[in-house]
């Protein structure tokens, strides 16, 4: 599970913001349908909670997708090996100052165990790399994992493990000559066969519950194709959720004519060059010869019924397709997800489907997503302030971040309307001197 994750000096970031997953004491409501409850392995001690969904809304240009692609980037650095030292690490630190180094820091939980993972960083080299674990999930002293820092002069990295780890001094010589300079422990633990549980813990959680961002254009349809096609989840049930979208809609059938390599083509040609972890060309020519399952589905009018191939569905019906393969993904499997923009083509009813559904169905996944949607602000009865995020664009062009319910009640009551709040700008995270976005085209 994510507890937080903390970001400073990349993208829009310049000072440390943080978005946790920690409830609010002040907040409630809605327990049963937000909260994640985790046991401690100490079955005397309390359990800890944690929000299922966290939303984050803002002005265009604001940083809420910068938020989600810094998390996505922390996975891609923490997993990438190097094969060569003098390879950079692409990333775009805060009005491109590249004299300051980048941070992040992520709290998480895996296998009832909370762990602390720590990282400075500069387009060279990893500077310094910490990890910690926790005896218990709501009490104790951290216990350190291992510390990490980087002679730059030599290009050569310093790992030490926590007196509390027992690693054998082979293993701690070999991951400290494996480990290039422009890579973290836990890339370099990847290129070893030794066993350490701390670092199979810590890698594990990013590979295995961290899921890969979705950005806006990302095609969502194979997930709910894989579901069907593997009778996981019943088609009845898809086209009772597809009426919503398209009331014509009838029924769906499945072929295997889509070439695997055009599908992932079309998925590696919606994530930005720098996001991305590259497939190569050849690797893509090898898979040329297998086909994936591909959605037909049938349409039902007065006159006649018809099968419709999928990629003249509507935009709001594929999304919504999509969508349900996700919920029904993290309804199986507990897992983290990152949508960028998730309400992309969507009537606000449908919106506000998927989340209620989502809040109503899954038990111990999360969900993070970007959102423009300020209409569904206005449904109370379905939402608690802490798992509302604003990503507020400052005058020096720097991105903070903050919970509604950060607010005080000089600022909004419970007894007030979020959404009038948000809108009026209360709250932030909203285009400045609205009325001057109007402009005039003189012929």
């Amino acid at each position: 599970m994510l507890v937080d994750f903390s970001v400073g000096n990349f993208l829009s970031f310049s000072d440390k913001q943080t978005l946790s997953f920690e409830p609010d004491t002040k907040v409630k409501g809605l327990e049963d349908y937000y909260y994640i409850s985790i046991s401690d392995k100490d079955k005397q001690r309390k359990s800890i909670n944690l929000l299922k969904i966290g939303m984050i809304y803002g002005a265009n240009a604001s940083g809420k997708s910068n938020f989600l692609k810094a998390l996505n980037y922390l996975k891609i650095i923490a997993l990438k090996a190097k094969t060569e030292k003098n390879t950079l690490l692409k990333f775009v630190p805060f009005e491109l100052d590249y004299s300051k180094k980048s941070t992040m820091e992520v709290n998480f939980i895996y296998s009832q165990t909370k762990y602390n993972y720590k990282i400075e960083f500069n387009t060279k080299s990893i500077l310094y790399e910490e990890l910690n674990e926790y005896p218990y999930l709501t009490a104790g002293k951290s216990k350190n994992v291992y510390t990490r820092t980087t002679d730059e002069q030599k290009q050569i990295p310093n790992i030490i493990f926590g007196k509390s780890q027992k690693v054998d001094s082979l293993i701690l010589k070999q991951l400290n000559i494996v480990t290039l300079w422009n890579e973290t422990v836990l890339a370099g633990f990847s290129k070893i066969s030794a066993d350490i549980p701390a670092l199979r813990a810590a890698s594990a959680w990013f590979k295995y519950y961290l899921n890969d961002l979705f950005p806006p254009q990302t095609p969502l349809d194979l997930i709910s194709t894989v579901f069907i096609d593997d009778n996981l989840i019943k088609v009845e049930s898809v086209v009772n959720a597809l009426k919503r979208a398209d009331f014509n809609i009838s029924g769906i059938s499945i072929d295997r004519k889509r070439p695997v390599r055009d599908y992932l083509q079309e998925i590696l040609d919606s994530f930005d060059e720098e996001q991305r972890l590259p497939i190569k060309v050849d690797v893509l020519d090898e898979i040329s010869s297998s086909s994936i399952p591909r959605i037909l589905i049938k349409h039902k009018t007065d006159q006649k019924e018809f099968v419709l191939p999928y990629k003249h569905e509507s935009d709001g019906t594929k999304r919504y397709f999509g969508l349900i393969g996700v919920l029904m993904h993290l309804s199986l499997f507990n897992e983290f997800m990152m949508i960028d923009e998730l309400e992309m083509s969507l009537h606000p009813d449908l919106y506000e489907a998927f989340i209620i559904s989502f809040l109503k169905n899954v038990r111990s996944s999360q969900l993070l997503f970007t959102t423009h949607n300020r209409e569904f602000l206005q449904k109370k009865h379905v939402i608690r302030r802490d798992a509302l995020w604003i990503a507020n664009k400052q005058d020096n062009g720097a991105t903070e971040m903050y919970s509604v319910a950060d607010f005080g009640s000089s600022v909004i009551r419970d007894t007030t309307s979020i959404y009038n709040a948000y809108s009026v700008g209360k709250l932030g995270g909203v285009p400045k001197n609205a009325s001057d976005l109007l402009f005039y085209v003189e012929g």
